[in-house]
């Protein structure tokens, strides 16, 4: 399939990826809801430099694959690999492949791991998770999956606030850290307090962590932003 669409916003948005700015919501049968996350602006800021480079790239959390085909058609070089619940996936290429895959069970993600061996890509350029958006796995995938980023590589997290509105996305407890403010004190090196990361995990990130930006997003439920969007950078080097 060729397409005239240059940026990613509008392949987000003809591929129907709630990633783009506007999108029927796949959620509710009224064909006249809208929703749209508006990140392509920032995946473009960060994502630009892999444009048009052979890379791995990663997805957690694929739906039907609409975000997959964008990032298919943007990153012509690409290697994708998606992992999901069920198996809705519709899209096919020989630079595809689809995994079905819950993180939250360890004989699944060994399954995974002998996957991407096999197949030779143990290491990713940039990984997605767009996953569950449960608190605690938001967290279990970072340290399951940010070692798996390339010197130089992306770990971006979609949504890591959804939980705050969404209840049945939270089950974190009242002293449980934000996610916002453990993706700052990873940033400032700050020490903290998590039962979702070892000691091991935290000083590997002090020291792999390069930069984390955080931005938001468009959409919002009961006034509060669901939409918030993390790029976390590993370092190139030790020097960095």
């Amino acid at each position: 399939q060729t397409l005239d669409l240059k940026s990613l916003n509008d392949l987000f948005n003809y591929f129907g990826t709630d990633k783009g700015t506007k999108v029927i919501n796949p959620y509710y049968k009224n064909a006249k809801d809208t929703i749209g996350h508006g990140y392509a602006k920032y995946y473009e800021e960060h994502l630009n430099t892999f444009r048009d480079k052979n890379i791995n790239l990663l997805e957690i959390g694929t739906w039907e694959g609409g975000s997959t085909a964008a990032f298919y058609h943007y990153f012509k070089k690409a290697k994708i690999f998606c992992l999901d619940i069920n198996f809705k996936f519709k899209f096919f290429s020989n630079r595809i492949s689809f995994i079905n895959c819950n993180t939250t069970l360890d004989s699944d993600i060994k399954k995974l791991e002998k996957f991407l061996t096999k197949n030779n890509s143990d290491f990713f350029d940039i990984i997605i998770d767009d996953g569950s958006h449960v608190y605690s796995e938001i967290l279990s995938n970072f340290e399951i999956f940010f070692k798996k980023v390339k010197p130089g590589g992306l770990y971006i997290i979609e949504d890591f606030n959804a939980y705050k509105s969404y209840q049945y996305l939270n089950d974190a407890k009242k002293n449980f850290l934000d996610i916002e403010n453990i993706l700052e004190c990873l940033k400032s090196k700050k020490n903290f307090n998590s039962p979702f990361f070892s000691d091991i995990f935290k000083d590997f990130c002090f020291e792999e962590i390069s930069d984390i930006k955080i931005n938001k997003g468009d959409t919002s439920n009961n006034g509060i932003n669901i939409s918030g969007i993390s790029f976390i950078k590993k370092k190139l080097n030790k020097n960095e």
